[in-house]
């Protein structure tokens, strides 16, 4: 099952209405993951598998939170949903094991 169809079965949809929004929602968020785990001089061009479920995870976080962008936390009736200004930052501990892996130059700053 490619990564798509593992997308759309976490957020029940069925048919191919949001395919396109899910490409590109997973498009952008591969590419964020690759500029931060590139930062220090990196030369990953895609997506380790053993983080693609980082992936899917944050594909499904920004699905469900279209209409809702730039905000913190939306309330309707007696049900509150709040997310994190960051949606990296869960993640960190994972993405900087690979980090330290592909090494990098690194960047130094004189003062």
């Amino acid at each position: 099952m490619d990564d798509l169809m593992k997308i759309k079965l976490l957020l029940l949809i069925e048919d191919e209405k949001q395919d396109k929004l899910l490409a590109l929602i997973k498009e952008e968020t591969e590419s964020r993951l690759l500029s931060y785990m590139n930062q220090d001089g990196g030369v990953l061009k895609n997506i380790p598998a053993d983080l693609s479920w980082i992936v899917r995870e944050l594909v499904v976080r920004r699905y469900n939170r279209i209409g809702d962008e730039g905000k913190k936390s939306s309330t309707e009736s007696d049900v509150t949903a709040t997310w994190d200004t960051d949606d990296l930052a869960e993640y960190i501990i994972y993405l900087d094991k690979h980090r330290k892996k592909i090494g990098g130059n690194g960047v130094a700053r004189f003062y």
